[in-house]
């Protein structure tokens, strides 16, 4: 049972055109787990930031051509702490636990 908190996440390819709300171009976050839930939409290249809502699911819908954004997510709040999963360009991560409650948003 311990190896399984353990797994690692591992990103999957976000859909180019939007996925469950989140629009192509854009990091999104949501409430639940499978993208289900209170959905927030993140300011690309904004630091560190305290969304209001844990996130337990996120997907980067940013491709290419471009400067690429990446998402880094973070157990406890200020972007400390237990890193906890992230999105580069074009993937997903349908669960992330324990859930985020600081993002870290970078170009």
């Amino acid at each position: 049972m311990a190896a399984a908190l353990l797994t690692p996440l591992v990103p999957q390819a976000a859909h180019a055109s939007g996925f469950q709300g989140c629009p192509p171009g854009s990091i999104c976050g949501w409430s639940g787990e499978y993208y289900s839930g209170t959905m927030v939409r993140f300011r690309l290249g904004a630091g560190c930031v305290q969304p209001a809502f844990p996130i337990r699911s996120a997907v980067n819908t940013v491709g290419s051509p471009g400067i690429p954004a990446v998402a880094s997510f973070y157990a406890a709040t200020g972007c400390t702490g237990q890193g906890v999963g992230g999105v580069g360009p074009t993937q997903s991560a349908p669960v992330i636990s324990p859930p985020a409650l600081s993002v870290m948003l970078v170009w």
